[in-house]
């Protein structure tokens, strides 16, 4: 099983001193977003103050807004500017260490496509994609990023971004495929009015009782191999899900084993934000993501050590 680091010992080996260079870096960088900000509110104040005193408040409620936004985004940027260089520190020593590829940037493959069709990702209108990791873990390949998916809603003074969905996509690569495809979600995504069986790309999958009724009321699990489908989704495989969805702090999840992949999505906001522009947190939020490998491993691991008949 892969060897998992601790926080002291990737600092140790010379991560402490990369972050400690780039303190006076941080520093100034949070300076100048805090500065920008706050110029960019007192300027949108003037500017839709100007406006009013000549009568034009829907125009100085445009401009003001045009004013502060355009502030507060270039804020942002500055700031996550330094936020790249901090992960690309302490995310890549962590992956140096794993033997594995960690990237800031992102692309999405067929397993993204396989996720969308199944209903794992919903419908959105634009994606951002950020912090992929990429590797083997006991000769098991896998794939790890970041999505956050939003959608337009509504028109005119109404119309708005949602987000539809933020957090980790996962795809596992096995060198033996499934028999049959299974889908895995926690519960509340079963239709009981209409029946219990989807149909995804041609396929019809059955809902599948839980061997064990202790997940019975937190997993739905349809497919449409029923003998291998119960053989996967086993008590103690169920339990590392859980335990996964609790490291990763998300909820939502859901698993999709289609060919040779194990395809998994889980709602968790943003993560391997494992940097900051305050150094206090970062042996804080370094260990927190090593944990989360953690979690992937021991997945990993309980499906390889189980054969397939």
């Amino acid at each position: 099983m892969i060897a998992l680091p601790d926080v002291d010992t990737l600092m140790a080996g010379g991560l402490q001193d990369r972050l400690d260079s780039l303190v006076a870096d941080r520093a100034k960088a949070k300076e100048k977003m805090i500065w920008t900000g706050a110029g960019g509110i007192v300027a949108a104040i003037l500017v839709g103050f100007i406006f009013y005193t000549f009568g034009l408040e829907e125009i100085g409620y445009f401009a003001a807004t045009v004013v502060g936004g355009g502030a507060l985004a270039w804020a942002s940027n500055n700031r996550q500017q330094m936020i790249d260089s901090l992960k690309h520190e302490m995310n890549g020593a962590l992956a140096r260490s794993l033997q594995v590829d960690y990237s800031v940037s992102a692309f999405s493959g067929q397993e993204f496509e396989n996720a969308r069709t199944y209903g794992l990702l919903p419908t959105y209108d634009d994606k951002y994609l950020q912090d992929q990791w990429h590797g083997s873990i006991d000769g098991t390949d896998f794939l790890l990023y970041e999505a956050k998916l939003t959608e337009e809603q509504g028109s005119g003074k109404n119309r708005r971004t949602v987000t539809k969905f933020e957090g980790v996509v996962l795809r596992f690569q096995f060198a033996r495929p499934f028999l049959g495809t299974t889908l895995v979600r926690r519960d509340g995504f079963k239709i009981t009015l209409f029946g219990d069986n989807k149909t995804y790309n041609g396929q019809t999958l059955e809902r599948i009782k839980m061997v064990d009724p202790r997940f019975e009321d937190a997993f739905d699990v349809y497919g449409t191999d029923q003998v291998e489908a119960r053989y996967l989704v086993h008590p103690a495989y169920c339990e590392r899900l859980i335990e996964m969805e609790q490291e990763f702090d998300g909820d939502k999840l859901a698993a999709l084993f289609l060919g040779g992949d194990l395809i998994v999505t889980l709602h968790t906001g943003n993560m391997f934000e494992s940097a900051t522009l305050s150094p206090k947190r970062d042996r804080e939020l370094l260990g927190k993501t090593i944990a989360q490998f953690g979690s992937i491993t021991k997945l990993v691991k309980l499906l390889n050590e189980r054969p397939r008949h």
